[in-house]
């Protein structure tokens, strides 16, 4: 073998060699390898089995909360809704400001965040949202303002609107509150609760022109609320506007003023300043310039207030010395000479150029029209008011004025007209008055005798005055007036309170409401108070009206013949006096005088034709005289115009039964009382009539009807004795008569026929 070959034999051999170790030992490392792979796999096969184990664990959990949640979301719409409202909140704050499609979900989230606020909750009330609420609407509306949404804008309905006005006003977001009260308002502008918001809200904001314009509102829902009176008149102070004394005499009116109340009034009548230190300060003016014509008036009108006309007349004379154009200076001038009868032309010239200068308003076109009147030029004062109205048919002050004019002289027709032709959009509390009144005049002449009066007349005569005082609650006529439709009405507690309403509010030197006082205690049967009511209003001397009401007083006391003096004074003074000439023919009737009730009930007819009541009366006055058929035709003409009159209807009973005409008297005495079943005096002539025909048996039903209505029906309690002791009922009739003799003790023909029942009871 060569030594080369031998050498790589021997290389080759020790390479196997080698080789063969190496892979022994790669060949064992796989093996550790592999082993380890294993155990790894199994560690981690644990390992994983763990954590499955522990994911399943954790969604467990999880799906534990989301059924918890779900559950509480079901049972608990406002967390619902705060779970909602963040999500929406959430989204909304990540979102474009392009980004309009979330708007319509995040109006939903707002409105069930707000849903539990009541819409009469308490305004400025912390407790109307959670704290989480509270959070997110804030968030929520800082989100909308980032996107320049409004509540105008956003399209709120009136109702969520309401709610989130509360709520904004809760977290002091004044902006928000305001628009969203301001939404609800339009759809609920008489909604107290709104109202009372904005002017919170204002109040907040410290801005007093639109809190007085929310207060005013408020005022018109509840007009009498002595807080908003009161509310009012410190704001109006504050403002320096003198109309705050009206809101304490408001009150003053209710009878609910402090001692608060009569000092704000006090410092507002100082504030308006004392009449000396205005005086002293336009006299040191006039000392320094004295060609100031404004200073002049200004100098007058302070010396007029202060009642010294002398000096007034002086410096007004002054004035129009300087400025013969000044209406204002004209118009004072006439009020200075008006009170002076000898200076009537002069004060009629002084208002002319007052009138032509347009000074001095209604009251100086008044006054020309007075001085006209004084001076005997009876057309020229009254076109005077046709060209002042002619020329401003707007003044409703005017209007009013003119057809109670119209009232008081009797031309009702006029009256109403000038209330028809009142322009459309115009308004006055005085027109409404004076419509009130009309309603009552026309109520009182369409009287029928019964002593009712028209109730759709009266129903309208107090929806004119509660629209006189819807406009103005201070105003004492209408509370009067009120008050007397009221006692018509018989609610005499209603018209107690309308009165003492009228007595805070009108002049203490004006009687009226004294007198209708009167009236209405006389209704009452409070004659004392009566009496001490028309003292009170007896300022005048016995003015007509103050005479009838001490006649009525008198008649309610039983002295007839007081009575008759007082109504006779009545009508010495005014003697187209209607009520007092009815009152004073009744009068006549129950002294038995009745060729002087006929007398009155003629002159009746002659002044109101229309009125039925005069006929009534001159019937009575024709039966008492015994003249029946004259009698009777006045009733036939009551019937015709009231057919079913009742009472007429038992008068012509009564004529036909005295007239010998019984088969006449039937059919209207049934249906008499077909009308009015409880009328004695139908029963009683019907019973007559039942005993002219020799029915004396109906005629008992009919007497003790007569009973059953009017216990101290005297004569039916006589005829059912007679009837009793006729058919030898004695022991009815001793009943019978000892009924009578209860009623009249002194009844000679009840003793002496008792004495018969009680002897022939013996006799059993």
């Amino acid at each position: 073998m060569e030594p080369i070959t031998a050498a790589f034999g021997l290389a080759c051999i020790a390479a196997g060699g080698g080789a063969g170790f190496w892979l022994k030992k790669v060949d064992e490392r796989l093996t550790g390898v592999n082993e380890t792979a294993v155990v790894l796999q199994q560690a981690q096969a644990a390992h994983f089995t763990h954590l499955n184990n522990e994911v399943a664990t954790l969604q467990g959990q999880v799906q534990q909360m989301t059924d918890l949640v779900t559950a509480l979301r079901a049972t608990h719409p406002e967390m619902h809704g705060s779970i909602l409202a963040h999500e929406i909140i959430t989204a909304l704050e990540k979102a474009q400001p392009e980004d309009q499609s979330i708007i319509s979900q995040a109006l939903s989230a707002l409105e069930s965040l707000v849903s539990s606020i009541s819409l009469e909750a308490s305004v400025g009330d912390e407790n109307l949202l959670t704290a989480t609420s509270a959070s997110l609407l804030g968030r929520l509306l800082a989100a909308f303002d980032s996107r320049h949404i409004t509540a105008s804008t956003l399209g709120l309905s009136p109702v969520a609107a309401h709610r989130l006005g509360h709520a904004s006003l809760l977290l002091a977001r004044f902006d928000w509150a305001e628009s969203s009260f301001g939404l609800a308002y339009q759809s609920s502008p008489g909604n107290a609760n709104i109202l009372e918001a904005l002017e919170h809200i204002a109040l907040l904001k410290g801005d007093d022109e639109v809190r007085r314009h929310w207060l005013e509102a408020r005022m018109t829902v509840h007009p009498d609320q002595p807080d908003l009176l009161r509310s009012h008149a410190h704001l109006l102070a504050k403002l320096g506007d003198a109309e705050a004394e009206r809101d304490v005499l408001r009150l003053e009116a209710l009878g609910v003023d402090t001692a608060a109340d009569r000092s704000l009034l006090s410092g507002l009548r100082a504030r308006a300043g004392s009449r000396s230190e205005a005086l002293e300060a336009i006299e040191q003016a006039l000392a320094e310039d004295p060609n100031q014509a404004p200073d002049w008036l200004s100098y007058a009108q302070l010396l007029n207030e202060s009642g010294e006309g002398g000096k007034a007349h002086q410096a007004v004379e002054r004035c129009l010395e300087l400025d013969r154009q000044n209406g204002e200076a004209w118009g004072l001038l006439a009020q200075l000479l008006a009170p002076h009868g000898n200076r009537s032309k002069e004060a009629l010239k002084a208002a002319t150029h007052a009138v032509a200068l347009d000074a001095g308003g209604t009251d100086l076109v008044f006054l020309k029209s007075d001085l006209q009147f004084t001076e005997g030029k009876v057309a020229e004062a009254e076109e005077t008011l046709e060209k002042a109205l002619l020329k401003d048919p707007a003044d409703a002050e005017l209007r009013a004025r003119m057809a109670g004019r119209k009232l008081i002289s009797g031309e009702y027709e006029a009256a109403q007209k000038l209330l028809d032709n009142t322009p459309f959009g115009i308004d006055h509390a005085l027109l409404h008055v004076v419509e009130g009144r009309l309603h009552l005049v026309l109520c009182d002449r369409a009287r029928d005798g019964t002593g009712q009066t028209d109730a759709s007349l009266l129903a309208n005569a107090v929806s004119s005055f509660e629209g006189a005082l819807k406009l103005n609650r201070e105003l004492g006529v209408a509370w009067l007036g009120l008050a007397r439709t009221k006692r018509l009405l018989k609610d005499l507690e209603g018209a107690t309170e309308d009165i003492n309403r009228a007595m805070r509010l009108l002049p203490e030197q004006d009687p009226s409401a004294s007198i209708e006082a009167a009236l209405l205690a006389v209704e009452m049967g409070d004659l004392p108070s009566a009496s001490k009511h028309i003292d009170a209003a007896d300022v005048r001397g016995n003015a007509p009206i103050v005479s009838y009401v001490r006649g009525n007083i008198a008649i309610g006391e039983g002295r007839f013949q007081q009575a008759l003096e007082h109504f006779t004074a009545t009508l010495d003074a005014e003697p187209n006096h209607i009520r007092a000439r009815l009152n004073r023919c009744s009068t006549y009737l129950v002294l038995n005088e009745p060729a002087k009730a006929l007398d009155d009930s003629q002159i009746l007819i002659d002044l109101a034709p229309q009125l039925m009541l005069a006929f009534l009366r001159r019937s009575e006055s024709l039966r008492h005289l015994g003249e029946w058929s004259r009698a009777l035709e006045d009733l036939k003409h009551v019937l015709e115009s009231s057919p079913h009159h009742h009472q007429a209807l038992t008068s012509v009973g009564e004529c036909y039964l005295e007239l010998e005409r019984p088969e006449r008297a039937e059919n209207p005495l049934n249906e008499a009382i077909l009308l009015e079943p409880n009328y004695a005096p139908a029963w009683h002539q019907r019973g007559l009539m039942y005993m002219h025909i020799g029915r004396n048996e109906n005629a008992l039903d009919d007497f003790q009807s007569a009973v059953r209505c009017d216990g101290k029906h005297l004569d039916s309690r006589l005829r059912i004795a007679a009837i009793h002791h006729q058919a030898e009922r004695f022991a009815e009739a001793e009943v019978a008569w000892l009924a009578v003799l209860a009623q009249d003790p002194d009844h000679t023909v009840a003793r002496t026929r008792l004495a018969e029942c009680e002897g022939n009871l013996a006799k059993v």
